[in-house]
């Protein structure tokens, strides 16, 4: 696939989109047992198709038995997962993951189009869904009768690109194909901000500590931050050759990148400008490049080595502490530790693996607590534009599968984000 480090090919397990609607007609006694189809995949090798039969066990009636067949194994873990195993692909006890609450589609909340964004608020009470006619829509996370309904509102005349909940979960950001961000109340939908100045479309947002400052990011190449308060820009970045940036992450600057910024002396901060200094912002680039600029000193930190003519366009990116991933429109995975990039003049200047799947776009990406297999790395939660969501870690060198997340029926997934203490819940977000 490529002559610079090695590929992992990773295997991919599907099922039947309603294998949990199928264990609650077992459980309620609508029917005694039933299949449901299970596939294994991996690149270079013929898929496995195969069933497995559910029914409930019965020394315990709380408890299901899956017994898999036509190159298939399965068996039930708890409620929400059971494990996969596919011999003639080397897939072990390859772990499914179920989800715990789905809600319903869009059309009942009038939004009859699909999702292009999504967040949730900090505090896990409300989600917010924006769709390709500028529309969002702020719904409560309880899945209570008494529940509020949903509120919608149209603060944009163009897709939806990005939506962030303001660390009050009472105010919004959002950034739009129409070239413009704005601040919304999250309580009436109102719009008592908008700023003006991309020239082409915004693809992505950051909100700076409190929100007194956020940032946005657009396929004209630049980054600016902006004063909400003000109402103003405060500045303009560009990266290199004014490439696309297609998606951005935002955190606090490593301690291993303050010795790399060239020995620049941070500017005084700009009138309304708050809380910028020992900020990074990373930018996946349509060159296949990713550029990390300091907030604080407006200036690059960091460019990733110059890709060939054929290499793909960087469609999402993570940052957690010293390490960041990148995805790309080709199925590319890539993660970095940000303490071995050094110079950066190699390909694989502080990398610790690629992998890939299949061709199918990387949507978002999102880092998750690590799992016990992980050895200090965190794991890495992968949305993908198959529709078909992931959770990645990395244990005895290479990358590992290390759960399928089912229950969406094949629509393309734009957005994954986590929520909670230690990264440990984390909410998918089907189109």
């Amino acid at each position: 696939m490529s002559s610079g480090p090695d590929i992992f090919a990773l295997p991919q397990v599907t099922v039947q989109h309603d294998i949990g609607s199928i264990m609650d007609d077992i459980k309620q006694g609508a029917v005694l047992a039933e299949d449901a189809w299970v596939s294994c995949y991996l690149q270079g090798a013929r898929s496995v198709h195969g069933k497995a039969n559910i029914s409930l066990q019965n020394e315990d009636s709380s408890k299901f038995t899956l017994e898999g067949r036509d190159g298939i194994s399965a068996s039930w873990v708890d409620r929400y997962s059971f494990q996969v195993s596919c011999p003639s692909l080397d897939i072990k006890d390859a772990k499914v993951r179920l989800p715990k609450t789905t809600f319903g589609e869009m059309k009942a909340q009038s939004i009859p189009k699909a999702i292009q964004a999504f967040d949730i608020s900090p505090n896990g009470s409300l989600f917010v869904t924006g769709i390709d006619s500028g529309s969002i829509s702020v719904q409560s996370t309880s899945t209570s009768s008494s529940s509020a309904p949903p509120k919608t509102g149209k603060p944009h005349v163009s897709s939806i690109t990005s939506l962030r909940f303001f660390p009050s979960s009472e105010v919004i950001l959002a950034g739009s194909l129409d070239m413009s961000v704005s601040i919304i109340s999250a309580v009436d939908l109102s719009v008592p901000r908008k700023f003006k100045g991309h020239s082409r479309a915004v693809t992505d947002t950051a909100i700076v500590e409190r929100g007194r400052n956020v940032v946005s990011c657009a396929k004209d190449g630049t980054v600016r931050l902006w004063d909400v308060g003000g109402n103003k820009q405060i500045r303009m970045m560009g990266v290199e050759s004014w490439s696309p940036i297609l998606k951005m992450a935002f955190g606090a600057t490593p301690q291993a990148l303050h010795s790399t910024a060239n020995g620049t002396t941070e500017p005084a901060l700009a009138e309304g400008e708050v809380a910028t200094q020992d900020k990074l912002l990373c930018c996946a680039l349509q060159s296949g490049r990713f550029t990390l600029l300091d907030l604080g000193s407006k200036s690059p930190v960091y460019t990733s080595p110059g890709p060939s003519a054929s290499s793909p366009a960087l469609h999402s990116i993570a940052l957690s502490d010293n390490y960041l991933a990148t995805g790309s429109v080709n199925g590319l995975i890539s993660l970095y530790d940000l303490r071995n990039l050094g110079s950066g003049t190699t390909e694989d200047a502080g990398l610790l693996f690629r992998c890939k799947r299949n061709a199918a776009t990387i949507e978002d990406l999102a880092f998750a607590e690590g799992s016990p297999e992980s050895t200090g790395v965190p794991d890495l939660l992968v949305a993908t534009v198959d529709g078909l969501p992931f959770r990645l870690g990395y244990g005895g060198g290479r990358p590992q599968v290390v759960e399928e997340l089912a229950g969406n029926d094949c629509d393309p997934l734009r957005v994954v984000r986590v929520s909670g203490d230690k990264m440990k819940r984390y909410s998918v977000c089907a189109c």
